[in-house]
């Protein structure tokens, strides 16, 4: 297993694999090419924003996007999308796509991850050492 920073070639094959990854429970989600790919290059052209990819066999099999979100003492990285594609998942993946990450952020200063998540991967993030700050997720869908 490679893993390696992405680059603008890779947005396709990342939507790709993002959206197969998400096409299974407990997500069920129907992405089509293009908004894959939008989803991927809104994230990645957020400050400071970057991505892995996991590569195995020259194919991306993972990847972990997101961006700098500074904050009055201290910066933040938010992590938007972490995926493994179906037949990949737990096999330990994504827990190394997060060291890795872990790894570039001590290189650049940054000591806080943030992300959203549904219930059903809290555990695998706990496992990863996150845990729920004081923070609450508010939704509203306008129509």
């Amino acid at each position: 297993m490679e893993f390696r920073i992405v680059n603008s070639e890779d947005i396709i094959e990342l939507a790709n694999a993002m959206a197969l990854s998400y096409s299974e429970d407990p997500w069920n989600e129907k992405w089509n090419d293009e908004r894959a790919k939008r989803r991927v290059s809104a994230i990645l052209s957020n400050y400071q924003a970057f991505g892995i990819a996991a590569i195995e066999n020259e194919q991306i099999v993972g990847g972990l996007l997101g961006y700098v979100d500074p904050f009055a003492d201290e910066d933040f990285f938010y992590v938007s999308e972490l995926f493994v594609i179906p037949d990949r998942k737990k096999q330990g993946i994504g827990r190394m796509l997060m060291r890795k990450l872990e790894d570039v952020l001590k290189k650049k200063k940054i000591d806080v991850i943030q992300l959203m998540s549904i219930k059903d991967n809290e555990i695998f993030y706990s496992k990863c050492g996150l845990g729920k700050d004081s923070v609450s997720v508010l939704f509203k869908r306008n129509g």
